[in-house]
């Protein structure tokens, strides 16, 4: 079990194992690898106790304070009030919007600057993986981030077109066709990926509503390869293509953001063709927040004044000087201090040591995010990022810890409890062992799970038994 120390958490258990107890048989632990032999024996022993036993499946072992919050508090005051403005008038979820606000601050910044921690230079890429049931408001809020690059794609298609025009008209060829140069990229081939990064030396943010579409394009053009591009892309590694038809291409520090959303349902999906052993799944950052609330209409627009001083935030980031951006003395030791003392934690778990590996990586391109945020809102430009930048990095990855352990466990989880909002949990839990629906309607009523959704709750297979024709139920969990 995860165990509390004050506000740290002491790792002693490996969250991707389970316990169950159930008809006689008791399996103590199981793990990813044994995950599929565990399956084929828990599907025989439920088809054969349907009827007549109880299953008993313990609570997994998640910590409580999973339902940590987005830690807004790492962004300036006028970021802050931006993300309670949208939340109070169009209801966007601040943990969304926050990871929207960060991945466009990030691509922004580009290939202009670079964090050198004393070892090793740093750039601000992020991978981020918004996890959410659909319906649950995840692309307004990551549209609404990203509309400043949209608006300055927008403005430089117009301008490609006027200048093919031009083009088009002129006598003469021999000058320079004009380039279109976007940085937002949705639907696009590998190649073409490599044209943009040629053309727009800042690099690319590649969204997708649903990035389970982008993986499932891999190879579609080309066997094998995709992936471990991808892979070297995270790094900022040179890219070099060769092109039959064409001329080839090199690019020096790409610099390839990754925006989308997720159902939590395909995350399995996400991790399979080897992506949870070959780093790639590990390398995101994920945003899977708890207990939301219904998205209310209200009527009401996001103040212009919040919107407009974004905006001027992230032209202003599109506009940075090319520069390297050093640690200090105190820096270092703030990050060996939490590094040695993580690591120690981590050690004698797999997937903990895994996690902590990457968020060693996210912990330098999110201080050198946030400073270049501080530095261009307050028009105060440094050549070393401060103590601050790195603690409210340090802060950041604890949160994005938190997501990827709630994820894993996603993953490993053969409990169907895990699959229920927290409202049905709730409901399942208070639910006594044998019941009578018409006699349980008060209860229902409390947890908000009628009509419809009642009726496809109490169909769930796995968690009830229906005992006969005229309403009666049994629960399969205790």
């Amino acid at each position: 079990m995860y165990k509390t120390k004050g506000s740290r958490f002491d790792y002693n258990a490996d969250p991707t194992k389970r316990d169950f107890s159930y008809s006689g048989l008791t399996i103590l632990t199981f793990n990813l690898y044994e995950m599929k032999s565990i399956i084929k024996k828990s599907k025989r022993s439920l088809k054969n106790n349907a009827n007549n036993k109880f299953l008993t499946l313990k609570k997994h072992t998640m910590p409580k304070s999973i339902n940590k919050k987005f830690p807004t508090e790492i962004f300036p005051k006028n970021i802050q009030n931006l993300i309670i403005n949208a939340e109070e008038t169009v209801g966007y979820n601040p943990e969304y919007l926050s990871a929207g606000i960060l991945s466009t601050c990030a691509t922004a910044i580009g290939s202009s600057v670079r964090l050198f921690n004393g070892s090793y230079h740093n750039p601000p890429i992020l991978w981020l993986n918004i996890i959410g049931r659909s319906g649950d408001g995840k692309t307004h809020p990551l549209k609404f981030a990203k509309q400043p690059i949209t608006e300055m794609d927008k403005t430089s298609f117009n301008k490609y077109i006027s200048e093919m025009q031009k083009y088009s008209n002129s006598e003469d060829k021999n000058g320079k066709k004009p380039l279109y140069i976007k940085t937002i990229l949705s639907d696009f081939t590998p190649e073409k990926l490599s044209e943009t990064l040629q053309h727009n030396k800042k690099g690319v943010l590649i969204f997708r509503d649903e990035l389970l579409g982008w993986i499932k394009s891999f190879d579609k053009y080309k066997k094998g390869g995709d992936q471990q591009m991808y892979l070297e892309f995270f790094n900022g590694d040179a890219i070099s293509v060769d092109r039959v038809s064409k001329g080839p291409i090199r690019v020096e520090n790409p610099n390839v953001n990754i925006l989308g959303g997720m159902q939590p349902d395909v995350l399995k999906m996400m991790a399979a063709n080897n992506r949870d052993n070959d780093g790639f799944l590990a390398r995101f950052l994920f945003v899977y927040p708890q207990n939301l609330n219904p998205n209310i209409f209200t009527g009401k627009q996001i103040d212009k004044s919040q919107y407009q001083s974004y905006n001027k935030l992230i032209k202003d980031l599109f506009a940075s000087d090319n520069k390297t951006l050093k640690t200090t003395e105190s820096q270092i030791e703030i990050y060996k201090d939490w590094q040695s003392r993580k690591v120690k934690e981590c050690h004698n778990d797999d997937l903990e040591t895994l996690i902590q590996s990457k968020l060693e990586t996210y912990v330098w391109r999110l201080a050198l995010i946030l400073e270049m945020i501080e530095q261009t809102s307050t028009n105060n430009t440094n050549d070393n990022i401060s103590d601050k930048s790195l603690n409210n990095a340090i802060k950041l990855v604890e949160y994005f810890r938190e997501n990827s352990l709630r994820v894993y466990n996603k993953l490993s989880s053969t409990n169907p409890l895990d699959n229920l909002t927290e409202n049905k949990l709730e409901l399942f839990k208070e639910l006594p062992e044998e019941f009578k629906k018409g006699e349980q309607l008060e209860l229902f009523k409390k947890y908000k799970v009628t009509g419809g959704s009642l009726g496809r709750f109490l169909n769930k297979k796995e968690l009830f038994i229906r005992v006969d024709s005229i309403g009666n139920y049994k629960k399969k969990f205790k």
